[in-house]
């Protein structure tokens, strides 16, 4: 008890605000102060001397004093600064959690740029030593019925200058002028670009486009610094300038802005290609490096209905006339009776500058709209017919002249009131007897039956700018309009659509949408074939036919208006129309006080089978002569361009086939 006792009060004691000393130091210190109280217990005083007593004593205290000092508490403030920073342990921990992240975001930003940012900076690279241009898809080629190319595409070059790394400017304008024999206009301005400070020059201008192949070839063999030479193509017709209203043209860029160019641009446009090329410092590429990343499509083939050779004719008979009657110009167009294709399609008209006749870029004869006159009487005839009004051989009293509203409306010339039949008025194109003929169905069902003919109404082609003529409702026919319209006054029709209405008699009273677009072949050569011309019933068979044969006298008897139409042989049928034609001066006279006239013929061949459907119309023939006719200005080609058109479409009339003389 004692010894416990003596070990507890010689135990240091730590006030209780004071941090703990570690085990180890504790057991340490405890035997120490065992073996000193072990030296001064009575058992080991007994045993020894007393001088060795004395010097153990003060052993024991300076041991004593040493662990006091030993066992001390540290300061408070050394104890703060430890805890503040942490273990080592803790430290290290740290250290590896912002090493790790360190790795991380080191790995994620490699990642990053192997894959998403890679193309940027391979482009930027790239950017630095190489150079990108298009390559420019080939055109389809438009072709006619028989294969022949009528529009097609050839290479060509652009020549284009970087007047920032151009050496020596004026000799390189020189060198370019010796090559494209360039205006001296571009001359000038192209040393101006190369003579201005360098700080003010631009990067890119053009020298010439649409070059010869050969020729930019040879440039770019030059191999000069700031000369850029790349391919485009250029638009070619081989035929020169046969077809050339129905194809309509392109824009230096290749794409349409006209005719069919415009309408199917789309399909005649291919996807373009792209190539890289090596350049060396300085702007120079170099030889051999280019690689064609991206493989250019060729674009459509369209296949048309027209028929070259009988497009040509067409053009070369109206530029014929035009310049013999001096007319202002004129439309042919002929057609398939049974199908609608268009075998021709032509306009010519007078060049403003020249005067000279010459094939137009525009194809008037979709845009332009004329009053019809008496061709359209053919309508006006089949319509009652078919309604059941009147028949060929029904009469009717006709004065040269008759009131109507408030206009005194008359015939082409002055004759005693006659007693006319329906065939009569057909054959000898009287107006008053055409309104009579009218006013036996009514004015409204025989607006029906024009607007049924496709009068009013844009046709199937859809061509670009087409125009819908002018025909108005029924209800808004004023006055003397109501009835003029029954032979073709008071409104308008393309010569388009007066062919198409035309050849519903021909196709036995079936109207026919006119079709010039017979197929479209791709890349590969397979060819997709569009789709038929759509079709309606506008009259009976028994109705056409019955025109058709009335339209047979109007050709061969000795007073119709279509005498020199015939054609030795061969059945015609036709209809011929004299109309006043507007002015822009809202009257149907010019400046001088002349009538306008547009002259027309429709018909068809043989009669008996129609299988060719023609209208040639003159616009503007000379006023004050015999050629101002429809009969006198346009039959007579009908009936030279006949004989041509059985040949070339290898027509066989049969054996009953006669013509006027029989």
């Amino acid at each position: 008890m004692n010894d416990t006792a003596a070990k507890r009060s010689s135990a240091p004691t730590v006030p209780p605000n004071r941090e703990r000393v570690p085990v180890a130091s504790k057991q340490r210190r405890t035997s120490e102060q065992s073996a000193s109280r072990r030296r001064t217990s009575p058992r080991h005083a007994a045993k020894g001397s007393t001088g060795r007593s004395a010097n153990r004593e003060a052993d024991r205290g300076r041991r004593s004093g040493e662990n006091h000092r030993r066992i001390s508490a540290p300061r408070p403030e050394i104890r703060a600064h430890e805890a503040k920073s942490g273990s080592p342990r803790t430290r290290l921990i740290v250290a590896l959690v912002v090493l790790s992240l360190l790795l991380v975001a080191i790995v994620v930003r490699v990642t990053q740029l192997k894959t998403s940012d890679a193309e940027s900076f391979r482009s930027a690279g790239a950017a630095q030593w190489t150079r990108t241009r298009d390559i420019v898809a080939q055109r389809g080629t438009i072709f006619d019925r028989h294969g022949n190319e009528l529009a097609m595409s050839v290479p060509a070059a652009a020549i284009s200058i970087n007047p920032k790394l151009v050496e020596n400017g004026p000799a390189t304008v020189q060198m370019l002028d010796d090559f494209l024999d360039l205006p001296d206009d571009k001359v000038a301005d192209l040393l101006v670009e190369v003579n201005r400070p360098l700080a003010e020059r631009r990067g890119f201008v053009y020298v010439a486009r649409q070059v010869d192949a050969e020729v930019g070839q040879h440039i770019e063999a030059l191999n000069r610094a700031g000369i850029n030479v790349d391919d485009e193509s250029r638009r070619e017709m081989p035929g020169g300038l046969t077809g050339q209203t129905v194809l309509g043209r392109t824009n230096i860029d290749g794409a349409g802005i006209a005719g069919l160019e415009l309408q199917y641009d789309d399909v005649l446009t291919g996807t373009g290609g792209q190539m890289t090329r090596e350049i060396a410092p300085g702007g120079r590429t170099i030889a051999g490096s280019e690689t064609i990343t991206a493989s250019p499509v060729a674009g459509d083939d369209l296949v048309l209905t027209i028929d070259r050779s009988i497009q040509f004719a067409t053009e070369q008979i109206l530029i014929e006339q035009v310049t013999n009657i001096d007319a202002r110009g004129g439309f042919i167009i002929v057609m398939d009776s049974d199908t609608g294709e268009i075998y021709a399609n032509s306009s010519v008209r007078r060049d403003p500058d020249t005067d000279e006749p010459m094939v137009t870029g525009a194809n008037f004869v979709a845009l332009d709209s004329y009053e019809p006159g008496s061709v359209a009487k053919v309508i006006t005839v089949a319509g009652a017919l078919d309604a059941g009004a009147v028949t060929p051989a029904t009469t009717f009293e006709v004065p040269w002249r008759e009131q109507y509203y408030d206009d005194l409306l008359k015939d082409s010339h002055e004759h005693d009131t006659e007693v006319m039949t329906v065939e009569d008025i057909l054959v000898e194109s009287s107006n008053i007897g055409t309104i009579k003929i009218q006013e036996t169905m009514g004015r409204f069902v025989h607006h029906d039956y024009m607007t049924a003919f496709g009068l009013g109404e844009k046709t199937a082609l859809d061509f670009p700018d087409e125009s819908p003529g002018i025909f108005k409702a029924a209800d808004e026919l004023w006055g003397s309009e109501r009835v003029t319209v029954a032979y073709g006054q008071g409104m308008s029709s393309t010569p388009l659509q007066m062919a198409a209405a035309i050849n519903t008699i021909a196709n036995d009273g079936v109207y026919v949408a006119p079709r010039l677009v017979a197929a479209t072949v791709g890349p590969d050569g397979t060819t997709t074939a569009m789709p038929p011309s759509e079709t309606r019933r506008v009259v009976s068979s028994q109705a056409a036919s019955q025109t058709a044969a009335m339209m047979q006298e109007v050709v061969c008897n000795p007073k119709g208006t279509a005498k020199l139409a015939a054609v030795p042989g061969l059945p015609i049928a036709g209809k011929t129309g004299t109309a006043f034609k507007a002015a822009a001066n809202g009257t149907y006279y010019d400046d001088n006080g002349d009538r306008i006239y547009y002259a027309s013929f429709a018909g068809f061949f043989p009669a008996d089978d129609p299988q060719v459907t023609v209208l040639v119309a003159i616009d503007e023939p000379p006023p004050g002569t015999r050629d101002r006719f429809g009969g006198t200005a346009s039959a007579p080609l009908f009936a030279a361009l006949t004989p041509m058109l059985i040949h070339e479409l290898g027509i066989r009339p049969g054996e009953n086939d006669v013509g006027c003389e029989g």
